[in-house]
């Protein structure tokens, strides 16, 4: 088992608990140069790995997605030694391939945000200097995203789906029905509000990232279908057992892998993609 790897596990809406760790440790009053996280990191094992829990909207779902402190969630997380990262979300279906209550292995992402710093490096005192020009392709790790579908194939009473574009909407509003349609057309087949510039954010510490989307509506992609948050909240909590016995098994695998030279050239390519003047 890799001693030096520590994961970061990035819980969206609905992930109000930390009862899944062992060892379990508060981390109050966290700063970074861009502020302060969504709430206090939580750290411990799972299955024998480090791990460290971060909440996204904080515990109590404090934020909408516009006015999450992104950057400090990531910097915290790398400040207390995280070096790859899973995320759960949960994202909407634009397909009628997708039904709700499906696990979702991300490979791909559109951005239709606005108003969200998405980048570490913006020139501000005490943030990172330069420009970074960081390919984005591809977004999610793909060592990661192979260990997270052998998890989902290995788990039973497990729908999920392999790949998906999902397309990130400012919100908090839901999308209209003439969007979805404009969605749609793009090739998108999940819809969410988090996972830019998280996933962004991510690659640009060098940190692989990879997320399971929790399908919690199957109606949105419909001309009369109206979304019922409540029932998004509903959803993703009857789901997420299942969704962390994934992770659980997915954890293990890390643990048991090399990441020694992987980590290395991440490292490298990050640098690389650094213009300093």
């Amino acid at each position: 088992m890799s001693s030096a790897i520590r994961v970061g596990i990035i819980g969206g809406s609905g992930f109000d608990r930390s009862d899944i760790l062992t060892n379990r440790v508060e981390h109050e009053n966290i700063e970074t140069p861009y502020g302060k996280p969504s709430d206090n990191l939580v750290s411990g094992t799972i299955n024998g790995v480090q791990c460290v829990l971060c909440f996204r909207h904080g515990r109590h779902h404090s934020f909408n997605p516009s006015r999450l402190n992104y950057r400090a969630n990531l910097w915290a997380l790398k400040q207390l030694g995280v070096n790859v990262i899973l995320a759960t979300t949960a994202v909407g279906s634009i397909s009628p391939d997708f039904i709700r209550g499906t696990l979702v292995v991300f490979d791909n992402f559109v951005d239709t945000t606005k108003f969200r710093p998405n980048t570490f490096y913006d020139h501000e005192p005490g943030h990172l200097q330069g420009v970074m020009h960081m390919s984005m392709h591809p977004p999610y790790d793909r060592e990661l995203r192979q260990l997270l579908l052998q998890s989902c194939a290995e788990t039973p009473d497990v729908a999920f789906k392999d790949k998906s574009t999902v397309v990130v909407i400012e919100g908090p509003q839901f999308s209209t029905y003439a969007e979805n349609k404009v969605y749609m057309s793009w090739g998108c087949t999940t819809i969410g509000m988090t996972q830019a510039p998280e996933t962004v954010l991510a690659k640009e510490l060098g940190i692989p990232y990879a997320a399971l989307g929790i399908v919690t509506d199957d109606i949105c992609w419909k001309e009369d279908g109206i979304v019922d948050p409540n029932e998004v909240i509903t959803i993703f909590k009857a789901t997420f057992p299942k969704a962390m016995e994934v992770l659980r098994r997915t954890i293990t695998k890390i643990g048991e892998k090399d990441w020694t030279e992987i980590l290395e050239t991440i490292r490298n390519r990050t640098e690389e993609a650094v213009m300093k003047h």
